[in-house]
């Protein structure tokens, strides 16, 4: 009997120690991991189901995420490291930028033929809307309620063009001043984009693909392939003033055109 008693003791025992043993692994709903604590606290945020593409930590937990409805859509996100709370994330920002993309990416193949179109939102301590609301004027439109200093409160737009030098000729230059110079220029004089610059890359077909590669398997943030790619190929750029004026005359964006050109050659 009391053999018995043993074997049935050893047996629960050893059952414990298992069931311990998977409710490390798998959790339990007891111990959970920092991934599952990140998926929690984006969708407390924004209400919606995230993944969790990659992650590292350096003080605290940095991690590339994307929301299920759209794995194509990565951001960064920054939370302390106990991952009990969001620093930093840039949702929002990355969604209207592919707003900005979609809009102006057919506009610059049109000038562009072969062009690839990626935009860059950078608006800080962004928060209060979700995806499904937010837009580039809504964004433009927020205040900070807790802060009214306009270093909380800015918002950039980059737009990077990566140009197929194949598909251009010197011909379409005034075509190209047009659209960067008056269609951009006019949006941001009438409020329509916020600060903004557009910069042109330069190379063949295959530098084109491989750019829009790199930015589809990560963000611009921290994206060393596409600043590799970027940095000794010919290029050029278009600012704007306060009042949407271009920075650069048609003479002007002639002579860094065809220089660029040049150089690519």
């Amino acid at each position: 009997m009391k053999m018995k008693q043993r074997k049935t003791k050893r047996k629960l025992l050893i059952a414990f120690v298992l069931l311990l043993s998977t409710c490390f692994v798998t959790g339990c709903g007891l111990l959970r991991s920092d991934e599952d604590k990140l998926k929690d606290l984006l969708e407390d945020k924004y209400g919606e189901e995230f993944g969790v593409e990659s992650y590292y930590y350096a003080g605290d937990m940095w991690a590339m995420c994307y929301p299920v409805s759209d794995p194509t859509l990565l951001f960064e996100v920054r939370t302390d490291g106990e991952v009990t709370k969001i620093l930093h994330d840039y949702y929002l920002q990355n969604v209207v930028a592919r707003q900005v993309e979609e809009e102006y990416g057919p506009l610059a193949q049109q000038v562009f033929p072969g062009c690839y179109l990626s935009a860059d939102v950078w608006a800080v301590d962004y928060e209060g809307q979700t995806a499904d609301r937010v837009t580039l004027a809504s964004m433009l439109q927020y205040k900070n309620s807790s802060n009214d200093d306009e270093d909380t409160t800015w918002t950039h737009l980059i737009i990077s063009i990566f140009v197929d030098t194949s598909q251009i000729s010197k011909e379409n230059v005034e075509v190209e001043y047009e659209f960067l110079a008056k269609e951009i220029g006019r949006k941001v004089v009438n409020g329509e984009l916020p600060d903004t610059v557009v910069d042109l890359y330069f190379g063949d077909a295959m530098f084109v693909q491989e750019c829009k590669n790199a930015i589809a398997e990560e963000t611009w943030r921290g994206n060393s392939e596409i600043y590799n790619k970027i940095e000794d190929c010919p290029k050029s750029w278009m600012g704007y003033g306060d009042n949407g004026e271009a920075c650069f005359t048609l003479e002007e964006y002639i002579e860094m055109r065809t220089e660029a050109l040049n150089n690519e050659q």
